[in-house]
């Protein structure tokens, strides 16, 4: 990938407020291989969140340059101020085929379901679902009220991928490693990206 040749051109990536902001700093180091642009929009929270559980700081908007990358990788990861709606991926026109929401809150998941655009993250998600293009929510809640199925359940029935942050233990997961990737490996799946970071059942 380090040449460029077989990348993918653009995902959008959302990450809002909820706990689990270890799954989106690790997708996106490895998204940055395998995409020319990874467009992040982010909630005021998530940014809180993720200082707290990484002590990683992401920028206002512009470059990000996530640690560990590798040569190429430093600035395809760009960030959108939440409000921005200028941003390419805002519009039908020229969305990803692909967006991402990890972590995904409750509040985002119901906005979305009940389309309710109270900001960049969620315009995006409603342009993805009406123009059919994939939208993935990676939700992390417990426990979940039924208003919080009946939302996800919307989803579902539009077409979203809805793939909750709940680590299986099948493959012999041992380690706060194991149990991320279980939830990495999952997305990775559903975007077809040839990636193993977690063993298959029977292997």
């Amino acid at each position: 990938m380090s040449d460029g040749t077989a990348l993918r051109p653009s995902i959008t990536v959302g990450i809002s407020g909820g706990s689990g902001s270890i799954y989106a700093l690790r997708m996106l180091q490895i998204l940055s291989k395998y995409y020319r642009r990874v467009d992040v929009v982010m909630s005021n929270a998530s940014r809180q969140v993720l200082a707290q559980e990484t002590e990683v700081d992401a920028p206002a908007a512009g470059v990000w340059t996530l640690p560990g990358a590798g040569p190429g990788e430093e600035e395809r990861v760009t960030v959108w101020n939440n409000q921005n709606y200028s941003a390419p991926f805002a519009s039908g026109s020229n969305c990803a085929e692909q967006m991402l929401i990890v972590p995904c809150s409750m509040s985002t998941v119901a906005s979305i379901a009940h389309g309710i655009d109270q900001n960049l993250m969620h315009h995006a998600a409603g342009v993805t679902i009406k123009e059919k293009k994939e939208l993935i929510i990676v939700p992390r809640e417990t426990p979940l009220s039924a208003i919080h199925l009946r939302n996800m359940l919307t989803l579902a029935e539009l077409g979203v991928t809805v793939i909750p942050a709940m680590p299986g233990f099948y493959g012999g997961q041992s380690t706060f490693d194991d149990l991320v990737n279980f939830v990495l490996q999952k997305i990775l799946n559903q975007l077809k990206i040839d990636l193993r970071l977690s063993r298959k059942w029977g292997e």
